[in-house]
């Protein structure tokens, strides 16, 4: 069951720390950024040894975390039957809306420049006859009001700004929105990706469960390296994570990077473990990297231009788990000395 008011009393302890950040050690436990007043949501991420989980998280469906191994495989047995409680679906609710409303902030981040050209009197409907700065306006209008407020508001009126029965009704509306709401929000949005940069852990799936390789013992696997699947596609406009390398071995991977930016290596997996993984019916497992999130330097002309980040590896070594939850762990990597593809 998740403890709120613990997660709020951490938050309190170690603000001062993380720029606005709550957290606990357990895996399924959840980051807070606390809103700057009631006026908004708290937004809620899951966590990795504390730090922000991205990619593949925790629907916290069939999954037990006293699961028991097998102590000579070192592999769980998932959970056979039955889906998710209350408390589970609440949580998974509040992961879900978290990943979207973390997005959001991240974009207010990013766009605020662009807010120089709001007409923050007037609502812009977009004509080919517009000019830059009323197009951009139109835009981030648009943003605001049909992703930014149903989202975050708490607040009736924050909430009731894309709202109106006629458009003056409208009109007026926006204007609350803009005069009381906007600038908090913005500076909320400050608060976060502190200095540009970002420390977490992403999680991935590696498919098996068929070829198995009898003469290598194991299983040629694929790992993509963009990492697309840190911030909801459609949230806050297009956002680009692209792997920037750094080490020597992170050259290496982007030299056998495939056209559809993926690498090939090989698992290895004796015969007894794979077939007994097949048995279970496990045909995924969950790989995770700990990365640095750092927003990149190129220029946005436009609203509607991609938010551009890079990252590296913060280590070589890689885990990875039988489960969604990472409580079972299977084994451990090395981004070094992997078995590439040819």
């Amino acid at each position: 069951m998740l403890k709120v008011r613990s997660v709020f009393s951490i938050f309190l302890m170690v603000a001062t720390v993380l720029h606005g950040f709550a957290q606990t050690a357990d895996a399924d436990e959840l980051i807070a950024f606390k809103p700057p007043s009631d006026n908004f949501v708290s937004i809620y991420l899951q966590t990795y040894k504390g730090l922000p989980r991205f990619g593949v998280v925790d629907s916290y469906k069939n999954q037990s975390a006293n699961a028991q191994a097998n102590p000579r495989s070192n592999v769980a047995r998932p959970v056979r039957g039955g889906g998710r409680n209350p408390e589970q679906l609440k949580k998974n609710n509040m992961v879900n809306k978290g990943k979207i409303n973390f997005s959001l902030l991240i974009s207010l981040k990013y766009l605020k420049p662009f807010m120089r050209d709001l007409d923050k009197d007037r609502l812009i409907i977009f004509n080919d006859r517009l000019t830059e700065q009323q197009s951009n306006s139109a835009y981030l209008q648009r943003f605001l009001l049909n992703q930014v407020v149903p989202n975050l508001c708490v607040d009736a009126a924050c909430k009731n700004a894309n709202g109106g029965k006629n458009e003056f009704e409208k009109q007026r509306n926006y204007k609350t929105f803009v005069d009381s709401y906007l600038e908090p929000l913005l500076e909320w949005s400050q608060d976060v990706f502190k200095n540009d940069v970002l420390i977490g852990y992403h999680v991935s799936t590696l498919n098996i469960g068929r070829n198995y390789d009898f003469d290598k013992k194991g299983y040629w696997v694929s790992h993509y390296l963009a990492l697309n699947d840190i911030f909801p596609f459609k949230q806050g406009g297009l956002k680009r994570v692209v792997f920037e390398p750094v080490k020597p071995y992170e050259n290496q991977l982007l030299k056998k990077m495939s056209l559809g930016k993926n690498i090939n290596f090989f698992l290895p997996m004796d015969e007894q473990t794979a077939e007994r993984l097949k048995k279970k019916g496990i045909n995924r497992l969950y790989l995770v990297k700990k990365i640095k999130l750092q927003h990149s330097d190129k220029r946005m002309d436009v609203p509607t231009d991609p938010i551009n980040f890079n990252y590296s590896h913060e280590k070589s070594d890689v885990e990875i788990y039988t489960d969604e939850a990472l409580a079972n762990h299977f084994r451990t990597l090395s981004l070094n000395n992997l078995i590439l593809k040819n």
